[in-house]
């Protein structure tokens, strides 16, 4: 009979008699230490219930509370210890321990904009605890959130991270993914990867966008490589590796790699061809003679590929305009409007040296794109502004196709072209997306040359339905600018369109930070339709304000778990600011 009662009292859980508040603490959070909730929820409520004034209790149950994910009575447990102690609500830790319990249950959530808003709002934390979060999502069903996930790896780089993006680089099947990835393992300066990033430059079946990419990741890792090197890589039979020893070259400026690539000038592979040209154009003409240099470009100047011809009349043009100067003319007027575009970024990419033809062809063009792009360069220099804002606005107004920026062609020059990028099914909208960044990219240089009307391309672009505000597109509209953009927004904050006035204040609190906007955007949160309130939500986090952390914690009850997410996340971006 003892027998079996000792075994009956093993089996039932007794409640705790803890001698001490400090005991009691301490026994909690070494249950939440080892993961173990149940136990820290047990022992935390029956703290509670004896010591019931004691703020150490509360708060130990408020937190055992959130770990279990038991959120609205982790709520209603701080809402009544904060009417007892007014100074809860500066408490940040309790406060972020209330939010990372809502953040670790929505990432099971079957939605995956609540899983990557949860990503998001773990990753802003900066705190260990999200390691294992970002792991998790690295191996998410979901494209989009393995890629934003990889992206978040890199600013944390710890070796589980680096291991995981090891494993992506052998087994993600999804292109923009890989794309992610292969950046991502440059920036880590991952050595364990360069077998496979250089199997990537190599291969013939490679896009040049993953060609360019991986290079690129390559000389991130690279620290240092010998002349031999070079020169070894210049003579290979894959044109992959040719083509990185260019980018070699011109990365670590080898002045002993030279005769190397005035050889890779006449390769029979277009893309070393270019990548010759630019390395040529960025630092072997300056060591070498004018004549010098008239006579290697004579042949790739007069090449039937666009590409080449046109890189070629780059470098002839910084070296002396009246060599570059009729090539570029020739494709400017090209039957192809693909290479009207590429010759008109050429040339805007010479700076000064092309400013009176780009005059001349933007008085003269019938193309809007060639025009375009030979605007933004004389806008770089500064020269005619008021002729080429003319022409930027003008295009901002009357051109009804989506942008992009396009660097295929050539990763040194940056074309103004008619977006071709695809749909994704799993980011919505993206191709709006980048046509959207694209355009306020050009608003915020009219801001930059002070045009006044800026103000109505704004205007405009705010009022458009389908224009949909993100941290990066404020940081877009505002890159260039800086400080005269902001200003520029600071003014429609007197606009008669409430609409208008609302996307004022959230640009201003994404970018600018401006506390000033804060009591507009919690007073327009109640009337706004659930994606403004996200905005609202974001805008909020990012002005991350002492001053709203009574209104989020308010949100944190929202029936709807995508807001839910949303306040924690702007709750935590405020605890850490």
């Amino acid at each position: 009979m003892a027998h079996w009662l000792s075994i009956l009292l093993l089996a039932t859980p007794l409640a705790v008699n803890i001698p001490t508040v400090e005991e009691g603490v301490r026994r909690v959070q070494a249950h939440l230490l080892i993961d173990d909730a149940s136990s820290a929820l047990r022992d935390a409520e029956t703290l509670a219930q004896q010591f019931p004034d004691s703020l150490e209790a509360g708060s130990a149950f408020v937190e055992a509370l959130a770990a279990s994910g038991m959120q609205i009575q982790a709520l209603d447990e701080w809402n009544r210890l904060s009417l007892r102690y007014p100074s809860l609500l500066g408490e940040r830790h309790l406060l972020e321990e209330i939010s990372w319990g809502i953040l670790k249950k929505e990432l099971g959530s079957t939605q995956y904009s609540v899983r990557l808003a949860a990503l998001i709002g773990s990753y802003l934390t900066r705190d260990v605890r999200a390691l294992p979060v970002l792991l998790r999502m690295m191996r998410d069903s979901n494209a989009m959130i393995r890629s934003v996930a990889v992206q978040m790896a890199t600013a944390y780089g710890d070796a589980p991270l680096k291991d995981e993006i090891g494993r992506m680089m052998t087994e993600e099947k999804v292109w923009i993914v890989q794309m992610e990835v292969i950046r991502a393992a440059g920036m880590l300066k991952m050595k364990t990867v360069l077998p496979k990033l250089q199997q990537l430059v190599q291969s013939e079946k490679a896009m040049i966008e993953e060609r360019y990419t991986a290079i690129e990741a390559l000389l991130h890792i690279t620290d240092k490589i010998e002349p031999e090197e070079v020169a070894r890589l210049s003579r290979s039979s894959r044109a992959g590796l040719r083509h990185f020893a260019c980018a070699i070259a011109t990365h670590f400026k080898m002045e002993e790699a030279k005769e190397d690539m005035l050889k890779l000038l006449s390769d029979t592979h277009p893309d070393v061809r270019v990548a010759a040209l630019n390395a040529l154009g960025l630092f072997y003409r300056n060591t070498m003679t004018k004549e010098q240099l008239q006579e290697v470009l004579k042949n790739r100047l007069e090449e039937s590929d666009s590409r080449v011809a046109i890189t070629a009349a780059w470098v002839a043009q910084l070296v002396d305009p009246a060599l570059g100067t009729p090539v570029f003319q020739k494709w400017l007027q090209s039957n192809l409007p693909e290479n009207r575009r590429l010759a008109a970024a050429a040339l805007a990419a010479t700076g000064d040296r092309g400013a009176a033809l780009s005059i001349e062809v933007l008085k003269t063009s019938t193309d809007p794109y060639v025009r375009a792009n030979v605007a933004l360069g004389i806008l770089g220099q500064r020269t005619e502004v008021k002729l080429a804002s003319d022409c930027i606005y003008e295009f901002l107004m009357s051109e009804k196709k989506m942008w992009m920026w396009d660097s295929r062609l050539n990763p040194l020059f940056q074309i103004l072209a008619p977006s071709h990028v695809r749909h994704i099914d799993q980011i919505p909208n993206y191709p709006e997306a980048i046509d959207q960044m694209t355009r306020l990219n050009l608003v915020s240089l009219l801001a930059m040359v002070e045009d006044p009307r800026a103000v109505s391309a704004l205007k405009n672009f705010l009022h458009s339905r389908k224009w949909q505000i993100t941290g990066v597109a404020a940081a877009t509209l505002l890159q260039e600018g800086d400080e005269t953009s902001l200003e520029l927004v600071r003014e429609l904050l007197e606009d008669t369109d409430p609409q208008i006035r609302l996307q004022a204040c959230l640009v201003l609190a994404m970018y600018g930070k401006d506390e000033t906007v804060l009591k507009d955007l919690q007073g327009a949160y109640a009337g706004a339709d659930f994606e403004m309130k996200l905005h609202i939500l974001e805008a909020l986090g990012s002005i991350g304000s002492t001053a709203s952390f009574s209104f989020l914690v308010g949100v944190l009850r929202e029936p709807f778990p995508l807001l839910r997410v949303a306040g924690a996340a702007a709750l935590i971006q405020g605890i850490h600011r």
